[in-house]
């Protein structure tokens, strides 16, 4: 669909995109930047959406919790793709509230059968509320849930495509940090995802700490993505050729100008 990859949009950099138009194919912002913004935010929001498409990408909808669905976000969420009209709405495979209250983090999910069939239940309920697809993002995480997994992470992802109709956002990234971590192939992992399901890519670039004498590495997105996460988005962006794609960067933020030369120099391994 789009033959460039497109850039994370912060809000450093909105008057920027306006001023300039730098040639990107595709802009992604987060859905709670925008959720009851006032007037003059929507309207920076609109004049770029009348010159870019835009994706939206959200932190807040907690899909794996056990509590209810947060309809009051839902629907103004539903509110917001009316104004935008965005090309993708996402968030991530995960759950991030307990008992009614956030986390400034996103939790993983054993890939386990009662957890495919409570994912696909909620699934089904957002995507009816929302009037669209929703696609969903691989996290990167540092301890494993507990309990025995009944499928690999593939087929976890293949099942929960197959019983809810929701599509899939690859970070790859997260996929590679995960792998560094905790073991695992990820080109075994990217082989084996459906093809179709998956209609948007992230790349980003990470970091490594040590805690404890144990070097650990982290999904910071705050530098280039390193020679393994290039190799994998030139990978992923030609198993999954119609997928948007796009850079994320939100920790030390350059500037635009040099976030465009990043994503346009990733298009030279693809």
């Amino acid at each position: 669909m789009h033959a460039s990859t497109g850039i994370g949009l912060r809000a450093p950099h909105v008057e920027g995109i306006l001023l300039t138009q730098p040639d990107v194919s595709v802009l992604e912002v987060y859905s709670e930047d925008y959720l009851g913004a006032d007037r003059t935010w929507l309207a920076e929001l609109e004049a770029v959406r009348a010159r870019y498409p835009i994706t939206l990408h959200g932190v807040g909808l907690s899909i794996g919790s056990s509590d209810p669905l947060n309809t009051s976000y839902l629907k103004r969420l539903r509110t917001l793709i009316h104004q935008i009209d965005p090309l993708r709405v996402s968030d991530h495979l995960a759950w991030s509230s307990l008992d009614g209250q956030y986390f400034s983090d996103q939790y993983p999910l054993p890939r386990q059968s009662v957890v495919l069939r409570h994912l696909v239940s909620r699934i089904g309920m957002v995507q009816d509320f929302l009037q669209c697809p929703l696609l969903l993002e691989n996290i990167a995480y540092y301890l494993p849930p507990n309990g025995r997994d009944d499928y690999s992470e593939a087929d976890f992802l293949r099942e929960l495509v197959s019983q809810s109709g929701c599509q899939l956002l690859l970070d790859v990234e997260n996929l590679r940090i995960n792998c560094d971590n905790h073991g695992g192939d990820p080109w075994a992992l990217l082989g084996g995802l459906p093809i179709p399901a998956v209609t948007e890519i992230h790349v980003a670039g990470g970091e490594q700490v040590q805690v404890d004498g144990t070097v650990l590495s982290v999904d910071t997105h705050s530098r280039v993505p390193g020679k393994q996460a290039r190799t994998l988005f030139a990978f992923a962006c030609a198993r999954f050729p119609d997928a948007i794609r796009i850079l994320e960067w939100d920790a030390d933020l350059p500037s635009l100008s040099e976030l465009v030369r990043t994503a346009q120099s990733l298009e030279s391994a693809v």
